[in-house]
């Protein structure tokens, strides 16, 4: 076989239209002329072109980027129980999945996409995607009780710490803002919220 098709950081990445795998190599070409490809991970063979841009996925992938992008960023997400609860929160949230996500399909998730993320697409991107999703339901799903952005962030405080909040707003002030103002639009961590006690000025356990 050919060695591994070269990527340079200005082209986007290839993938394997079977099982979405970047394991793929060239294998000669088909009697017509046509490239064969083979796939390292599925073992499959294929003529077509390897689908580039974002990778097939049944889930679409900017919701999965914005479900990795959190998980990089928010301390308690390298928790796989803790994150497959968010994932399932956010895709019924979407409107986009009754069926909960398995733990293998997220460590399937982790290990082939997360390292690639920003070549293919910008966490405002998959904010703006998933943003566009909900204002486009026909029926909005029912939403927690708007909570004033100040005391979101007294949530987000008392929960990630002090420090956290100030690393994150020095590292990834879009993403910061983005969780305070989720926290207080859309209850993120509504499933925490039973034990989460909102008082008219701040909140109790």
């Amino acid at each position: 076989m050919d060695k591994a098709l070269k990527r340079t950081g200005k082209e986007l990445p290839l993938f394997c239209p079977h099982c979405s795998s970047q394991k793929i190599v060239r294998n000669g070409r088909h009697h017509l002329g046509k490239l064969q490809f083979y796939c390292n991970t599925c073992h499959k063979y294929f003529y077509e072109d390897p689908a580039k841009g974002y990778p097939p996925t049944s889930i679409p992938f900017p919701v999965i980027a914005y479900l990795l992008y959190s998980r990089q960023k928010v301390p308690e997400f390298s928790n796989m129980r803790k994150f497959r609860k968010f994932v399932n929160h956010w895709l019924q949230h979407l409107n986009i999945s009754d069926q909960e996500v398995s733990r293998q399909k997220l460590h399937h998730w982790i290990k082939n996409y997360e390292q690639y993320l920003d070549r293919v697409i910008t966490f405002p991107e998959a904010r703006d995607y998933c943003n566009r999703r909900l204002s486009k339901l026909a029926k909005p799903l029912p939403e927690h009780k708007p909570i004033p952005y100040g005391r979101a962030l007294k949530i987000l405080e008392h929960k990630f710490g002090k420090a956290y909040c100030v690393k994150l707003i020095r590292t990834d002030e879009i993403f910061f803002k983005e969780l305070v103002d989720i926290i207080s639009k859309h209850g993120v961590f509504s499933w925490e919220m039973n034990n989460l006690k909102l008082l008219s000025g701040g909140y109790e356990r």
